[in-house]
């Protein structure tokens, strides 16, 4: 993506910064969602070329640092570094950096190398045995030192008890090391032998020869103390080889930490930061706590916003000069801004104009309020919602039940939050208080008038209405299937922004769709909103299948066993070929942007018109007619023959719907759509294998018999076909691959990952396990998905990765419930515009932070208007490219790019906008701190890096109710903006 005319303005001023003012640190603190990567990608290619020309580098490092695995996966994509130059996060790991940048050095290397690093795969040694990846690599160059040679047992220390040691990586290992020593011509491992003799002390060497001898006597000896130790040697022997020439800190919201750490991580850190010499870049709107409440400024004893600010900006101003300069500054603005009354408002706009300049020295910000005075959230449905019966009996048991055993109380926000506590409640301290009690005292009969505080898995075996039991959940339960109206669970994308053509059916109703994203301040939420919201979706579809059915023996909704389940895969063998036929005269036969607007059924007729004329030329030479019951192959050899294939003379009569079935094919086969996207046979295939995947699920099944009203294995890839007709898929996919920006294997790697999260399982409790009459119950997940699990192993990186992929994708999950993970770094912008704050944060830049994930570059609401006004427009090419510039042309004026990718100017009550869905408990304190949140958002910008800012917020308001240019006072670091103003001046 090519920056936008106020990134690259900032760009150039960073670019500036960095070589003509002598200053190797500038922090970029956009306001979230306005594409800083895109900004950061800038800025490498202009100091890459910089070094290149001028400082005659023939390599340039670009080490990113962010703030987890999921950020990483991300990012680096955008940052315009090719793919084969980057270093795989996986094997981002310090301890094994080392070899990436030996085979990096050899003769033939690119120019640009990308290393990206995070705490947890990086930087964690603390007490960690490493990953096996980690652990194979320095075994295969320790065994090439005199002391580990014949150490007897060394080989079982290394593996420290991991079986999947011996199976691949030390093998792949050993190859890698061979490999790299031949690349960098035999200098590899002799190097990193020598550097290992040095760092590896007599005392470490001795430690690990006696655990050595005890790693088969000892299987469940633990030896992550030693490895730990190995770890960071090998990291500091990357470090000393890395040499980067521009260091990215990406989303540090914990800077403070991070710069203060006295552990591994901060002698790592210090090799970047704690000296002048190295370029760095840091990526954060929020670097340090931009607001702080009284409450967390009391929690932490000290003005913990004001402290953090002066921290960062002394990290910046490296200069004793500058940094002395803008503390004096910023001293003066602060006590001006304290004594202000509204006879001084030109005296602020000059101490805050000379702190707003010596800041600009080393920061820049641009903003998205000031272009969009109206805004594009609507926040109508922040408001109360009917209490439920259950969450009153919900929280009258559960209480109940602590004080019978003499356990602490339950937190109301805890009832208020989540529904059957006993079944989600794991890991908190009532739950467990519980469970100690009935393992200490075997007697149950407390929880027998209690069972409603579990799921019923008699109720869920046999997909029976499972009451919400609680006001939030009815809440989006309501708002996704709106008492089975929208037919919502039927839908297994969201429709298009804008269709190509209209079919009235369930696609077309849900026109403006949205999947939702929620917030919660609790762990429990997000696995009990994607177990409860994918159950619903089951009940609505598989189960109204299930309960219709008359043999059910052995099935159900807990049924394990593949062949024993209720809706078993039915595209198979030839059935797949009409959705994977890669057939270029099918592709041609139909151009979308001719038929705009029009209806399908007008437009099969003539379509199927011109397939019968064809598939009449074959009958003719082959001598056959067609019949009810024709040969079937002939929906997908037809076109082959019109593609140029020599086929056998062995079919049987046509079938009397071969026109119909193939004019499916070319409107929606997803071979077909691919063809006009990909113009590559292999790749085309592959998107239609990703459908078949996808069609062969039970939910879907389901879903595309509902959506018929019949059901028929032997015809069921005839209803798919219609189903990806009227579902627009081509518009669809021509949305998406738009929204992601890549083309051809990319795009295709792309579409892969968004289509191919798995159904994932959590365990529950229902009273029969609790009670230990059975297992615990699985729930699945798969419509609905939690985002919540910080754990740093890479099997759950990969989840969270996938999970962050599917739900940008326009395919299932739906929903997505997740913690303080998800509000940080990560887009969920591309197919949602409604957020839930399930719980309201403490401090509202949390909340700002949360809306940033879906308020950014051609987010769904944006790309929803733009459709709307800009669809009827005559198109010739690429119609997003071609309705973005004319919104541009029509709607941009004076202001930034911001218009229109981000913000629009104008908005009225029939915009579509992001939705703010707070759902408040009657007589709670939530309205309460929903104002206050609102308001103090309106105004912190004033109050930057001021202590106690609540408190003179407090005073400020009353100064301003009648001030007209109070956004004059607020702090303008946009070099777009700054450069605007200095013409005018």
């Amino acid at each position: 993506m090519k920056a936008k005319d106020f990134q690259e303005a900032t760009a150039q001023r960073i670019f500036e910064v960095l070589k003509k003012e002598g200053q190797n640190r500038v922090l970029l603190a956009d306001e979230v969602g306005l594409g800083k990567t895109i900004i950061a990608k800038t800025v490498i290619e202009k100091v890459s070329q910089w070094h290149k020309d001028d400082l005659k580098d023939d390599f340039f490092k670009v080490v990113y640092i962010c703030s987890n695995a999921n950020i990483a996966k991300q990012n680096s994509r955008k940052l315009g570094i090719p793919k084969k130059n980057c270093v795989e996060v996986s094997q981002g790991r310090l301890s094994m950096q080392h070899i990436k940048i030996y085979m990096q050095e050899s003769e033939d290397h690119d120019y640009m190398q990308l290393i990206p690093l995070t705490p947890i795969t990086s930087f964690a040694t603390v007490k960690s045995s490493g990953s096996v990846s980690e652990r194979a690599l320095m075994y295969a160059l320790l065994m090439r030192m005199d002391c580990f040679k014949d150490m007897n047992g060394f080989k079982d220390f290394m593996s420290n008890n991991t079986k999947a040691f011996y199976e691949w990586a030390m093998e792949y290992y050993e190859g890698q090391v061979i490999q790299c020593d031949d690349i960098c011509g035999n200098r590899y491992i002799l190097e990193m032998v020598e550097a290992l003799n040095k760092k590896i002390s007599p005392e470490l060497i001795e430690k690990i020869r006696e655990r050595s001898s005890l790693a088969k006597l000892e299987e469940s000896y633990n030896n992550n103390d030693i490895l730990t130790e190995l770890r960071t040697i090998f990291a500091h022997i990357s470090l000393d080889k890395l040499e980067p020439d521009l260091v990215i800190m990406d989303e540090f919201q914990n800077f403070r930490q991070l710069l203060h750490a006295e552990n591994e991580t901060g002698m790592i850190v210090e090799k970047f930061l704690k000296h002048d010499s190295t370029k760095v870049l840091l990526l954060s709107a929020t670097p340090y706590k931009p607001y702080s409440t009284i409450e967390e400024i009391s929690e932490n004893n000290d003005e913990e916003h004001y402290v953090e600010f002066m921290q960062v900006m002394d990290f910046i101003f490296t200069d004793e000069v500058k940094r002395k300069n803008f503390r004096e500054v910023w001293n003066n603005y602060s006590n001006k801004l304290i004594e202000f009354k509204n006879k001084d408002y030109t005296t602020l706009r000059i101490c805050k104009n000379e702190a707003e300049d010596a800041m600009y020295q080393g920061v820049c910000r641009t903003e998205r309020f000031n272009v969009n005075k109206n805004g594009i959230i609507d926040d109508s449905q922040a408001r109360e919602i009917e209490i439920e019966q259950g969450d009153i009996i919900s929280y009258v048991k559960t209480q109940s039940l602590l004080k019978d055993i003499g356990a602490s109380n339950i937190p109301i926000d805890y009832v208020k939050s989540c529904p059957y506590l006993l079944s989600f409640m794991n890991q908190y301290k009532q739950k467990r208080e519980i469970v100690n009690y009935f393992n200490k005292h075997k007697d149950y009969s407390l929880l027998n008038k209690r069972k409603d505080l579990f799921l019923n898995r008699n109720q869920i075996q046999n997909y029976k209405e499972i009451p919400m039991n609680n006001a939030r959940l009815e809440n989006l339960k309501e708002m996704l299937f709106q008492g089975g109206r929208n037919g919502f669970e039927k839908l297994l994308w969201i429709p298009t922004s804008k269709p190509y053509y209209v079919t009235n059916s369930l696609f077309d109703k849900n026109s403006n769709a949205s999947k939702v994203l929620v917030f919660s301040s609790w762990e429990m939420v997000p696995k009990m909103i994607a177990g409860m919201m994918t159950y619903e979706v089951e009940r609505l579809t598989v189960g109204k299948l299930y309960n219709s059915e008359t043999e059910k023996a052995g099935k159900g909704y807990f049924t394990e066993d593949v062949k024993r389940k209720f809706l078993r895969p039915r595209l198979i063998e030839e059935r797949t070929q009409t959705l994977t036929l890669a057939s270029k005269s099918l592709a041609d036969m139909f151009n979308p942007l001719e038929y705009i607007g029009k209806d399908i059924k007008d437009i099969k007729v003539e379509l199927e018109k011109k397939v019968a004329e064809k598939l009449n030329e074959i009958k003719t030479k082959c001598g056959i007619g067609e019949s009810q019951r024709g040969d079937v192959s002939w929906y997908v050899d037809a076109p082959r023959i019109w593609d140029g294939e020599n086929l056998e003379d062995n079919h049987g009569d046509m079938p009397m719907d071969a026109a119909k079935v193939i004019t499916n094919m070319i409107i929606g086969s997803p071979a077909v759509c691919g063809m006009r996207i990909f113009k590559d046979n292999n790749m085309a295939e592959k998107l239609g294998e990703l459908f078949v995947s996808l069609f062969n699920k039970p939910e879907s099944i389901a879903a595309v018999d509902l959506f018929y009203g019949k059901r028929s294995e032997r015809t069921y890839y005839k209803n798919v076909l219609a189903y990806l007709v009227d579902g627009n898929i081509q518009a669809v996919l021509d949305e998406y691959s738009h929204t992601l920006g890549v083309k051809a294997s990319d795009l295709l790697e792309q579409i892969s990952e968004g289509m191919n999260l798995r159904t994932s399982t959590s365990e529950i409790d229902t009273y029969d396990s609790f009670t230990g009459q059975r297992k615990k119950s699985g729930l699945r997940a798969h419509f609905a998905v939690g985002y919540y699990n910080a754990k740093g192993d890479d099997e759950n990186i990969q989840r969270t990765e996938n999970i962050r992929t599917a739900f940008n994708s326009p395919f299932r999950p739906f929903v997505l419930a997740t913690t303080s993970i998800g509000q940080e770094g990560l887009d969920f912008h591309l197919n949602c515009r409604k957020i839930i704050h399930w719980n309201l944060p403490a401090n509202p830049i949390d909340l700002e932070q949360r809306e940033g994930r879906i308020n950014r570059f051609k987010c769904l609401a944006i790309r929803q208007n733009i459709a709307k006004k800009y669809g009827d427009i005559a198109f010739r090419q690429d119609i997003w490219e071609e309705m973005f510039n004319e919104a541009s042309k029509q709607e941009k004026g004076n202001n930034s790019d911001l218009v229109p990718y981000w913000s629009l100017p104008n908005t009225d009550e029939d915009t579509i906008k992001i939705e703010r869905i707070v759902p408040m408990y009657p007589m709670s304190k939530d309205q309460v701190k929903y104002n206050r949140l609102i308001k103090v958002l309106s105004l912190y910008r004033l109050t930057l890096g001021q202590p106690r800012q609540e408190e003179l917020l407090s005073i400020l308001g009353k100064s301003f109710e009648q001030a007209e240019n109070i956004d004059d006072l607020f702090i303008n670091l946009s070099p777009f903006k700054r450069r605007i103003r200095e013409v005018e001046d």
